[in-house]
């Protein structure tokens, strides 16, 4: 079964993506919200074997995040 989701945004980042009319948008959040799943399981895995609260798991990740995309 699927569902549907409304997602509203701002009118800055909807004047955006009009330029990219080539763009399945709604793919785009599909995959988004795909990949968030994925970083919160596994944050949801690290929070169960170690004495670091879930704020400071979310920062290291964030910080980890910005050095692995650098080198991208």
């Amino acid at each position: 079964m699927s569902h549907n989701l409304t997602v509203t945004v701002d009118d800055e980042l909807w004047d955006a993506m009009r330029k990219h009319n080539d763009v399945r948008w709604s793919a785009v959040m599909k995959q988004a919200a795909k990949e968030k799943i994925e970083a919160l399981k596994i944050l949801n895995a690290l929070t169960k074997k170690t004495a670091l609260s879930e704020e400071q798991i979310e920062a290291l990740s964030v910080k980890l995040g910005k050095r692995v995309s650098r080198r991208a």
